[in-house]
């Protein structure tokens, strides 16, 4: 490829000769005009003093396969400038160069040894101050007004009372909600759900038997400075239950007390009964007319009485069988 470009390039080189020469061979003049007289065959030529020179021979000849693009000197009378032949570039196929990596030898530094600077010290000489001499300030007093500050009257406060509940009290609370959601229901069928009852016998035991289970199956137990303080109870484990006075349309809870912490054994027979409206508990204290053992009130007495429980409040106000059971509270 790059032998062919080379080629064609120095071909036209060529022409540009072949053309710069004819130009100088014209002569200088522009208007110069090259002319030759034939010779004919009426005039007389000595054929032998005729030289005859080959086209070969003739000096500055152009090659044979050019001659055609050269124009003859007689028909041109003022050259006109070469046409240039267009050169068609090969593309340069560039072969890629494969560099040496080049190893560089390390610069080796030679320590520069710097001599310490000795500085001088510098005496600085001291400075003298003058003192100052400052006039002491008059500070006139100040009288302060007395304020006259009125007496703050505080407002007595109120302290609410501490509730103080007991066995007694929460069961009422159970008891009296249970009953005001009895009431409220209109057919059997909605009492026999609430109580949870598998038959229509929704009396005093159903009732207590659902306060049973609502509250983990055992009653709870008295206090034992209640047990302390009566008179003939000391020493017993009593357990907190509740009986339902009056009608069913009107039951009325009782608080009493057993010795059995679920339904099982005695349940009706009791020597301690809750006085509601006084907060107290009221001991019986009737004793059996052979021993000095007490005898029990049985909180069935009070079943299916519309006045049960008001009979027995005004018993245990008037009656000396029935004492208060006083509780010492310790400050």
């Amino acid at each position: 490829m790059k032998n062919k470009v080379l080629r064609t390039v120095l071909l036209a080189l060529g022409f540009l000769m072949i053309a710069l020469v004819v130009f100088l061979m014209g002569g200088s003049p522009v208007n110069a005009v090259v002319s030759s007289t034939p010779v004919y065959a009426s005039q007389s030529v000595d054929a032998e003093n005729v030289e005859t020179i080959a086209d070969a021979d003739v000096p500055l000849a152009a090659p044979a396969d050019i001659q055609q693009l050269v124009l003859t000197v007689e028909e041109v009378q003022y050259l006109s400038p070469v046409a240039e032949i267009p050169v068609i570039e090969q593309p340069v196929i560039e072969q890629p160069v494969i560099e040496q990596p080049v190893s560089e030898e390390p610069v080796t530094e030679e320590p520069v040894s710097e001599q310490p600077v000795s500085e001088e010290p510098v005496t600085e000489e001291p400075v003298s101050e003058e003192p100052v001499s400052e006039e002491p300030v008059s500070e006139e007093p100040v009288s302060e007004e007395p304020v006259s500050e009125e007496p703050v009257t505080e407002e007595p406060v109120t302290e609410e009372p501490v509730v103080v509940t007991s066995a007694a009290i929460r069961l009422l609370e159970r008891a009296n909600t249970l009953l005001a959601q009895y009431n409220a229901c209109t057919t059997m069928a909605e009492k026999r759900a609430l109580l949870g009852a598998s038959n229509n016998s929704l009396g005093n035991d159903a009732i207590r038997t659902k306060l049973l289970a609502d509250i983990g199956g055992s009653w709870e137990q008295l206090e034992s400075e209640v047990v302390e303080a009566t008179q003939y109870q000391q020493g017993k484990t009593l357990y907190v239950q509740v009986y339902m006075s009056g009608v069913s349309s009107d039951y009325v809870p009782v608080v009493y007390t057993t010795q059995n912490s679920d339904r099982s054994g005695n349940q009706w027979a009791t020597n301690l009964v809750y006085d509601a409206d006084d907060a107290l508990w009221m001991e019986y204290t009737q004793k059996h007319a052979y021993n000095s053992s007490r005898v029990g009130f049985y909180m069935t007495t009070l079943y299916n009485n519309e006045d049960g429980w008001e009979e027995l409040e005004a018993t245990m106000e008037d009656s000396s069988v029935w004492e208060p059971v006083e509780v010492t509270v310790e400050p």
